[in-house]
């Protein structure tokens, strides 16, 4: 049964099922989709769908046909996992030049899933049916020591089209990361064409320590070039295998022969929250940005049992406008989220920019920081749990139920899960500036 105080009725339209990863996230005739994995069935990961949600505004969505799903007999037998979504305007595309919808994505056949091919599937211009339900245009690629592929994004460099995914590779007893590189200026023909960077470079290895880099994301943020990197391990080394995210800052430069490779300068965290995971990223040419959406799953000490109870798990975080401060990735809330701002809060002013606000549950409110802050859960018995510390300069923090993002301006993001109960109050106080209830 859904929960009214944690459930994140801003970020997401499903009250029963499992999410995980944004996927497919395109704009067409003005409206964005947003694609993402999807289990319809139980608060658990698995038989793994494409769910869907549309808006107009980033800021209000309604449900919308799945897209890719589960096929007996076919490469996703097992699971439709993560991809991309891109309007092709290649051989087969409208003659308008508007492109066709196509997702690209991770096909499982359910026996070895660390080993995916990837399947390219077409969808009706208003995205409400696949017109072409899916076909591999990748296999497994011929590598010794490839333990796991997966999750291909697709990008453009020097007027073509390339693809990459995320590997690991096992050498003895040592397994590095690595990014492998395709060509596909046609979508459905895909040749590999080596790496676009491994793990073993000096400054991916100290920025981005992993045995598999899941989920990669390249993407052109003012005049560097950012790679996002989900860090996974072996089960038998980290018990959840996935970590976190870390992102590496540089140049795309042209190899002999002209493939692409990355040549990163420095890098850190995506969020340094404990809930945040799998991001996706896409270029919004309109409007001259990148925006980004994650995966925050149900926090660590949320047992399996409660997950089933509440019969959901996991959401996707609102949407992050990325930029650079130097070569570090900082984020913020785009400005068509103030469409959700209501009555302005009530904050309680000290001395000097001391400020105080508390928030009863279910928590639905935006509060604007200039200077040093913290975000407190006061439980009903008076214990304090700290959620989020912001050291100082501008920030923004936005909390829906139980979940609460912390973006700052110049500094790294934060997403936390949180669980209230009856009677908790969550105490945003410090350099206080603005703040709105949030609604619909």
């Amino acid at each position: 049964m859904t929960s009214a105080l944690h459930f994140p009725a801003l970020h997401r339209t499903h009250p029963r099922g499992w999410i995980n990863d944004p996927n497919g996230i395109m704009r067409v005739d003005g409206r964005w989709h947003v694609y993402f994995q999807y289990n319809p069935y139980s608060a658990r990961h698995e038989q793994i769908h494409w769910g869907h949600v549309s808006s107009a505004d980033l800021a209000h969505w309604r449900e919308e046909p799945m897209g890719p799903v589960p096929r007996e007999g076919e490469a996703d037998s097992g699971g439709c996992w993560s991809g991309v979504g891109l309007l092709d305007r290649g051989p087969g595309g409208r003659p308008d030049g508007a492109g066709v919808p196509t997702l690209v994505y991770s096909a499982v056949d359910g026996v070895d899933n660390a080993l995916s091919r990837v399947v390219v599937a077409r969808t009706d211009r208003g995205l409400q049916q696949l017109v072409d339900p899916g076909r591999v245009v990748a296999e497994v690629p011929d590598i010794p020591g490839l333990i796991g592929v997966r999750d291909p994004f697709v990008f453009e460099f020097e007027g073509r089209r390339w693809a990459i995914q995320g590997a690991g590779i096992q050498s003895d007893e040592h397994v590095a990361p690595v990014i492998l590189l395709y060509s596909c200026d046609e979508i459905e023909h895909w040749e590999y064409v080596g790496e676009l960077l491994r793990g073993d470079h000096p400054v991916a290895a100290q920025h981005a320590p992993a045995e598999l880099w899941e989920c990669p994301q390249l993407v052109q943020v003012g005049e560097r070039w950012v790679l996002m990197l989900s860090l996974w391990y072996r089960p038998e080394m980290v018990a959840r295998s996935t970590v976190q995210v870390n992102y590496l800052v540089g140049d795309l430069v042209a190899a002999p022969g002209g493939s692409p490779r990355f040549e990163p300068v420095g890098g850190g965290r995506v969020d340094q929250g404990p809930d945040f995971y799998a991001p996706q990223a896409v270029v919004d040419a309109e409007q001259g940005r990148v925006l980004m959406w994650g995966w925050s799953w149900e926090g660590l000490a949320r047992t399996q049992d409660e997950t089933d109870e509440q019969g959901w798990s996991g959401c996707l975080t609102f949407p992050r406008e990325l930029g650079l401060d130097g070569d570090r990735l900082v984020a913020r809330f785009p400005a068509e989220l103030r469409a959700l701002r209501g009555e302005p809060l009530d904050i309680a002013r000290g001395q000097g920019v001391e400020a105080q606000v508390d928030l009863p549950a279910p928590f639905r409110a935006e509060v604007a920081i200039q200077g040093p802050a913290t975000v407190e859960q006061i439980r009903g018995d008076g214990r304090v749990e700290s959620l989020a510390v912001h050291d100082g300069g501008d920030a923004t923090v936005m909390i829906d139920g139980g979940i609460l993002e912390l973006l700052p301006a110049a500094s790294t993001s934060s997403t936390v899960r949180l669980y209230p109960a009856e009677g908790d109050v969550i105490r945003v106080r410090g350099a206080l500036v603005d703040g709105w209830l949030l609604g619909g």
